[in-house]
């Protein structure tokens, strides 16, 4: 009631009962509301009294923000710089900052600063209009200026930009070379007049890898034949090289040249990128080519090659390549190494081995002492407070700005405190930052179990795996919404809930209604059962198909053709998102059988035996 009369415009409920809330966790809220509602300068002693109380909160942001907009607003240059903190400053901040500064008799600083702010390869806030005014009266913006500019636009695709810019090129040099630009994105065969793009500075560097990688999509034999030129000439950076490798590999593969691609790669491979590689490797997957695998992770630097998946894929390739007692013994001694891990891999080994999986339970313990601490924590219980009021959104805000200066241990105690409330998402979440994998009831926990038991029952899901789909799709936050739109515990589209719902005739009248766990996850399992269905009862098949489609899917087996086994057809899934799901799902639903104490495997007998 008290908030609502602030939001009202009237303090008389706030001052009746302000002694009285002094110690309410969310006091901040109230006070904030109460400077902010109709911020004058008169507010000033309330700001500072409020910036130096609360300076840890995300609404001291929020205040200083709209204070340093009234003190622009009033021309008040040097109280403006006072508050400014350039750690937490929005990019119009910035541009009022260095406008203030320039007030105040620092102008070469704050024109210095304008040009930073300008020489970008996108259009900056209005905000910044009056700085850039006096960068243009004060010929700031010279030509070697601009076509910084304008070269980050043109390469942007921002061709409006780039047109606004042409304005300040007032000699031929520079307008013969932006019209070359133009006329080189536009065409870029024409990066093989080597006159035209001579000069070494870094913008006509960043122009030919423009044009190359461009060329390279429409005739990657010709960008070949310019880039080796320009390698002879030029000094470009290692990471442009890796950019122009990367574009250069996949795109003569497109056009038919897959063993020019591969010894060009092979000659490059001190150069090339750890994801083009592996990029290689999948191809080689792809193709079943044994052999090539063993070859290809050999050139992995190793490190890399010692990453769990591609000691997996060595062994995996060595037991179906050769027949070479030796090999199939190292082949069976990384299964056995490997088979120490919870990892997709390891269970994967596991299973090659006939070994037991490794749950790797280890809980750190945590004394009383450091659970009450950080539970009066003023940010924590302001958390604590807003899940109460089932405020969730303030709730994950109090709690992400809380943790920002905590260190691992914290973080794993914070972990146990929203355990204990059971906010599996920000527990699960919590010790991610940490950094610790190998507490799995805290990473795993049974939520809503009655529900997913329920429904696993009635659709004959295993309830392992479906409670693995939604610790994957939300971590059991069962009011998110995703970027894409998916609601609720088991992420699903309106769309897709929509006709789930209308199939099954279960009654489905908003969106808002996919938040509530019981609809959700009936509709989720359904769904799921439905992409059983499809794909013949196969997990791996069905999981996919959850994440990335149903068409997908059976557009990729269409290409697969039936030719490679499970795991094979799992690595070449053709988004890493959708790769990265089936295996974690697949992972997960091994880890919650143990916990439900179920000998389920991570792969059955006969998605083991279908080639995909």
């Amino acid at each position: 009631k008290v908030k609502h009369s602030l939001e009202a415009g009237s303090t008389l409920a706030f001052e009746q009962h302000k002694q009285y809330l002094l110690d309410y966790p969310l006091y901040p809220y109230l006070e904030y509301t109460r400077i902010s509602r109709r911020l004058t300068l008169d507010d000033r002693p309330a700001v500072d009294q409020f910036l130096a109380s609360y300076q840890d909160t995300w609404l001291a942001e929020r205040l200083r923000n709209s204070w340093l907009a009234l003190l622009y607003s009033k021309r008040l240059w040097q109280l403006y710089q006072d508050y400014y903190v350039p750690a937490t400053a929005t990019t119009e901040l910035e541009c009022h900052y260095h406008f203030a500064r320039y007030q105040t008799g620092q102008r070469e600083e704050a024109l210095d600063g304008g040009v930073e702010l300008w020489a970008v390869g996108k259009s900056q806030p209005q905000a910044c209009d009056a700085l850039f005014s006096l960068l243009v009266a004060d010929q700031r913006i010279t030509q070697e200026v601009a076509w910084r500019r304008y070269t980050l636009a043109i390469i942007d695709h921002q061709y409006a930009l780039g047109s606004y810019v042409e304005r300040f090129f007032v000699s031929d040099q520079y307008r013969r070379q932006a019209s070359n630009y133009v006329a080189l994105d536009k065409n870029p065969a024409r990066v093989g007049e080597y006159n035209l793009f001579a000069a070494k500075t870094p913008e006509f560097l960043a122009i030919i890898e423009h044009g190359i990688r461009h060329l390279a999509g429409q005739n990657a034999l010709l960008a070949l034949k310019h880039w080796a030129r320009y390698l002879q000439s030029h000094p470009f950076e290692e990471d442009t090289r890796k950019r122009v490798l990367n574009d250069l590999v996949k795109s003569l593969y497109a056009q038919g040249h897959e063993d020019i691609a591969a010894n060009y790669l092979l000659e490059q491979s001190a150069t090339a990128d750890i994801s083009l590689l592996e990029w290689q490797l999948r191809n080689s997957l792809y193709k079943a080519d044994w052999g090539a695998i063993v070859k290809w992770i050999a050139v992995l630097p190793e490190e890399v090659q010692q990453q769990q998946r591609w000691r997996y894929w060595y062994a995996r390739a060595l037991l179906l390549h050769s027949s070479e007692t030796s090999d199939i013994d190292t082949a069976k001694t990384i299964f056995r190494e490997l088979s120490r891990f919870r990892s997709f891999y390891g269970l994967l080994a596991s299973d090659a081995v006939a070994n037991p999986y490794s749950m790797q339970h280890e809980p750190v313990p945590i004394t009383e002492t450091e659970l009450a601490t950080m539970a009066a924590t003023p940010g924590i219980q302001r958390a604590r407070e807003m899940l109460y009021l089932e405020q969730h959104y303030p709730a994950r805000r109090e709690w992400y700005h809380t943790g920002k200066k905590f260190d691992s241990r914290q973080w794993i105690i914070a972990a146990r405190i929203a355990q204990q409330w059971h906010w599996h998402q920000q527990a699960i979440l919590a010790m991610t930052r940490a950094d610790y994998w190998d507490d799995i009831d805290v990473r795993f926990p049974l939520a809503f179990r009655d529900v997913f038991e329920r429904n696993a029952k009635r659709q004959d899901l295993p309830l392992p795996l479906v409670l693995a789909i939604s610790r994957q799709e939300s971590a059991f936050a069962a009011d998110v919404t995703s970027p894409a739109g998916a609601i609720g515990l088991m992420q699903l589209m309106p769309a897709t809930a929509k006709e789930v719902a209308h199939k099954y005739k279960v009654p489905l009248r908003s969106n808002q209604q996919l938040v509530d766990p019981e609809l959700n996850i009936r509709l989720g399992s359904q769904y799921y059962r439905d992409m059983l269905k499809r794909f013949g009862g196969n997990r791996i098949l069905a999981t996919a198909a959850y994440n990335a489609g149903p068409h997908r899917v059976s557009q990729w087996l269409g290409k697969s053709a039936g030719k490679l086994p499970f795991d094979a057809w799992i690595e070449v899934i053709p988004f890493n998102e959708t790769r990265q799901y089936v295996q974690n799902v697949l992972s997960f639903s091994v880890i919650y059988a143990h916990h439900l104490q179920r000998p389920d495997p991570l792969i059955t007998v006969q998605e083991r035996g279908t080639l995909l």
